[in-house]
């Protein structure tokens, strides 16, 4: 039997007084170390991370010439790429996107300003014309990589728990909650990652950066799902029933792989929402086929690879959709 025992290393640690300033207001004043550290000035802004007990501070960044972009909502014909404007942009490295507004829809407003609550640093600017200007204060600079990496394995250990409760005790609202908050900074961690891997590597990569970052994922996640799929092979050997709905499915798969090879060679906002609708069908019958309670235990097994192989290139054709927003492609 394995003891933990907790271990707390404490480095550079202050006692500082809480002070009231006006009516309502508390402060504390800053370590002088650290403001010349981080070189931070008077009017300078910080980000204010809460984390439950503890608050982290990032100074946000000094960017001299910061990347910018700007879309007209009317050239987007199709509603589901409004959704993807602003997390594009963020995971592509921006720091500031300029938006146009055709009409001021509530619920577009709605859905701007709900986007600061989901990605860290992020801030709306609405002075109530016709554009509002989306703010990425996050500085790569300032983003620990060994932090990051923690985050995430301390997230992706609570999931495996959360996962193995639910094998164990069976779905309840409880852990339908606690699910949707994994989620939640799951969805803050990968925006983080993706956007740093884009901010590092279009240094090396120049104007073709982008280009050359979406061939490199896209690449590794069809290297993932090689990977999976030889392991289906192996399922196969052992003499599994024959499923003709698994094989239609699996065909359908096969016709799209070279349609999604192309729009990553040549990225199309079109035909990527085009291969997402087909790749969404195929995910709804296959999700039919596993809850029909029909399947035999491998095929139960071959369907949810199936559906994972699905998401794998979902993912490639939103990371091309990106890659058109970016450019000012239409939809």
């Amino acid at each position: 039997m394995f003891e933990f025992k907790r271990c707390y290393v404490m480095v550079n640690v202050e006692i500082r007084k809480v002070q009231r300033l006006g009516a309502s207001s508390l402060v504390i004043t800053l370590p002088h170390t650290w403001v010349k550290k981080v070189n931070l000035k008077p009017g300078d802004n910080i980000m204010v991370l809460d984390e439950g007990m503890s608050l982290k501070l990032i100074p946000i960044s000094k960017t001299s010439n910061p990347k910018s972009s700007v879309v007209n909502l009317k050239s987007l014909k199709d509603g589901r790429v409004l959704n993807l404007v602003i997390p594009c942009f963020y995971v592509l490295g921006y720091d500031e996107v300029s938006i146009k507004l055709y009409e001021r829809d509530p619920e577009i407003l709605s859905y701007l300003k709900s986007a600061t609550l989901k990605l860290p640093g992020l801030e709306i600017v609405d002075l109530g014309g016709d554009i509002i200007t989306a703010k990425i204060l996050l500085d790569p600079s300032k983003v620990d990589l060994k932090t990051l990496m923690k985050s995430m394995t301390v997230l992706t250990s609570n999931v495996v728990k959360v996962v193995a409760k639910g094998i164990k005790s069976g779905f309840s609202q409880d852990l339908e909650q606690e699910v949707k908050y994994l989620s939640e900074d799951l969805y803050r961690l990968r925006s983080i990652v993706e956007r740093q891997l884009h901010l590092y590597q279009g240094a090396f990569y120049e104007g073709e950066g982008l280009n050359q970052i979406l061939a490199l994922i896209s690449l590794t996640l069809l290297g993932l799902m090689n990977v999976l799929l030889l392991d289906v092979i192996d399922i196969i050997r052992w003499n599994i029933s024959i499923n003709v709905e698994l094989s239609n499915a699996l065909d359908k798969l096969g016709n799209l792989v070279p349609l999604i090879g192309s729009i990553v060679a040549n990225p199309s906002i079109k035909r990527s929402m085009e291969i997402l609708e087909a790749l969404q069908a195929i995910q709804r019958d296959v999700v039919n086929l596993i809850k029909s309670r029909t399947l035999e235990d491998l095929q139960y097994v071959i369907a949810t690879r199936i559906a994972d192989f699905v998401k794998i290139l979902q993912i490639i054709c939103y990371a091309v959709t990106c890659f058109g927003l970016s450019r000012g492609e239409e939809s």
